[in-house]
């Protein structure tokens, strides 16, 4: 695998912050035109044709994925495992933006589901598990303290969180707590891209100054 220069790492990292920042403001927009209370309803239903900001809504999660891909670039020179898993969650994200839900996004057991509500799942699910597996493997792995201790406080406090989205929808289904907690569990996750972007910036300016003093 070639390595990535100083200069492309510090593009992608500063476009990863971009990207998340600007994705997850278009993504909570979207989401206040809904004629459903903010907090009630699936965040995906802000992508249904129906939705009065669904282009916004779907533009924010490209950002997002894109936001994935420009991560993994940047921790390519740092922690090279973790780049080929941000960008299969960044392809898992662009599909679930090009494939939105029907009305209502009924997932199983509780509701019936067409091919595209499974399509658009299954993608979301993908992009935030792939995301957690990356975050996880730079709380490993990461040879920088700062981007594994990092890693470590948004994993320990995304990975329950996930598992009670996961518990939510097998077990409960549709309602007011599976959509209060997803909303919850997805900030860390996304936190997590525009903060370990920062750090990368700056990892890159510590390595650059110690290879070059002068």
């Amino acid at each position: 695998m070639p390595d990535v220069s100083p200069g492309r790492v510090r593009w992608a990292a500063g476009a990863a912050v971009a990207a998340a920042t600007a994705g997850t403001g278009a993504v909570v927009y979207a989401l206040g035109a809904l004629p459903e209370p903010w907090l009630r309803g699936y965040v995906s239903e802000g992508g249904v044709a129906s939705s009065p900001r669904h282009l916004v809504y779907r533009a924010g999660i490209v950002l997002v994925a894109a936001a994935l891909v420009l991560l993994g670039t940047a921790l390519r020179r740092l922690v090279p495992f973790v780049f080929a898993l941000l960008v299969m969650a960044g392809g898992f994200g662009a599909v679930s933006a090009a494939v939105s839900c029907t009305p209502g996004c009924p997932l199983p057991p509780y509701e019936a589901s067409t091919a595209k509500d499974l399509v658009h799942a299954g993608a979301s699910v993908g992009a935030v598990g792939l995301a957690m597996v990356a975050m996880g493997a730079v709380a490993l792995i990461a040879l920088q303290p700062a981007l594994r201790r990092t890693a470590r406080v948004f994993f320990a406090v995304s990975l329950p969180l996930m598992l009670a989205l996961v518990f939510g929808l097998l077990a409960i289904g549709r309602g007011l707590f599976t959509s209060v907690l997803e909303r919850v569990a997805l900030v860390p996750p996304v936190l997590w891209i525009a903060v370990t972007g920062l750090l990368a910036l700056r990892v890159i300016d510590i390595d650059r100054r110690e290879r070059d003093p002068g």
